[in-house]
């Protein structure tokens, strides 16, 4: 813990190190109060397991965020089961937690025995064994699938290339997914072909399956030659914020906000605060130590560290940001940070890649760069911004987490599990 802390304040500086100690602090003192109730309460009764296997906390990134933000209003629809590592969180008949297996499937099992639950919802595919899956539709499960990236296809879900990284555009080539996948596990191209085809069973097999974005449901369906895959779209919900912001235009100032880590593209910024000269950049978001250490040697680069879910756009506010730098450098599926921004009235200035182009040249709010340009296209938009030869309307609305838990209950009953 103690050398945690120390590269969290070496990268993200003291103030980032305190926010992170205050939010486990206050997560410690939820998940006690909780569990307090559950020594009272019953079992509960759900037809659905939510089962997240990354876990939930909300320091771990957007699939968490939305995933919480989504079933605070869910709970109020339906009996909510949400099965953590390790733990088990009824909303009913009110809202307390078991300790359960840590093992996945043990854990399942178990939970679905508490609630007498006889579908199981996967928010997300990262972390789940595939066998696992495989077992439970086999025995008669309904199994809903979250697709939230492509670790269907990959066992590196951002498709980032190593040791070059880059993004691989959905490698085919074995031999060399096997030396990239290589670099961190002892993964052999005939297991990332077994991974394939196991991938293309469960999601021709699952009740449901459930996409951020129509980019990635039809990325999937070319990936896995399922041009009929049944697939619904519902977008990520965002909180809009309780006070208001900035009404668009309002600041000038520039920022990259997010998870400061290379398939984000952090390590892109301090070649393009370089470029940009005497143009502060602010950068939200805690990540890699090293990373964040080499942005610190550059003058014009202002850390601010680590940031609660859903304060995002009042930072972008309180500091005038006018424009957002989304330089990811793998297909994102959705961006809940491209929502927070058009929040907080910021444009957006992203690589022509994945659901971040879709949406901005769906909505407007921003401007895209060619990938194979790299950072100097991204400057040349910073620059036009700057100058005012270019601007981007807003858009006014984003989802929100009552949008997409009204579209999971749809689905539920469209499906028979509810």
């Amino acid at each position: 813990m103690i050398r945690t802390i120390g590269t969290v304040i070496r990268g993200e500086g003291l103030a980032s190190a305190l926010r992170r100690a205050n939010e486990r602090i206050g997560d410690a003192l939820h998940a006690a109060a909780l569990r307090a109730r559950g020594a009272f309460a019953g079992a509960g009764d759900a037809s659905i397991l939510n089962v997240a296997a990354s876990g939930t906390a909300l320091r771990l990134g957007g699939v968490q965020t939305q995933l919480a933000a989504r079933l605070d209003v869910e709970r109020n629809l339906r009996p909510v089961a949400l099965l953590a590592p390790g733990v088990l969180e009824l909303s009913t008949p009110r809202p307390h937690t078991r300790r359960i297996a840590r093992d996945l499937e043990t854990g399942i099992r178990e939970a679905l025995a508490l609630t007498c639950a006889r579908s199981v919802h996967f928010e997300g595919v990262h972390d789940v064994p595939f066998d696992t899956v495989t077992r439970l539709i086999e025995s008669g499960i309904r199994v809903i699938l979250s697709v939230h990236d492509f670790s269907l296809f990959c066992a590196r879900p951002h498709l980032v290339e190593e040791p070059m990284e880059r993004f691989c555009f959905y490698s085919q080539d074995l031999d060399r997914c096997e030396r990239c996948l290589r670099q961190t596990w002892d993964v052999r191209k005939d297991s990332q072909l077994a991974r394939r085809t196991l991938g293309r069973k469960l999601l021709s097999s699952a009740t449901g399956a459930i996409f951020p974005s129509r980019f990635l449901l039809e990325q999937h369906r070319q990936l896995f030659s399922l041009p009929d895959l049944a697939g619904e779209v519902i977008e990520p919900g965002v909180a809009a914020p309780v006070r208001p912001v900035h009404s668009s235009g309002a600041g000038r100032a520039i920022a990259y906000a997010g998870s400061v880590k290379v398939h984000k593209g952090a390590h892109l910024l301090p070649e393009l605060a370089r470029l940009l000269g005497n143009v502060e950049v602010h950068v939200f978001g805690g990540g890699d130590e090293d990373l964040l250490r080499a942005m610190r040697r550059i003058p014009n680069i202002t850390i601010h560290g680590y940031y609660r879910g859903g304060t995002l756009p009042h930072l972008l506010a309180r500091h005038g940001i006018g424009l957002v730098v989304l330089p990811s450098l793998w297909p994102e599926t959705y961006s809940l940070v491209l929502s927070e921004a058009w929040l907080a009235g910021a444009a957006v200035a992203a690589f022509d890649l994945g659901a971040q182009a879709e949406r901005i040249r769906g909505q407007g709010g921003g401007f895209l760069a060619p990938l194979e340009g790299g950072v100097a296209g991204l400057a040349r938009i910073i620059d036009d911004w700057t100058a005012g030869r270019i601007t981007a309307a807003i858009p006014h609305t984003v989802a929100s987490p009552a949008d997409a838990a009204a579209a999971h209950v749809d689905l539920y009953r469209t499906c028979g599990v509810l």
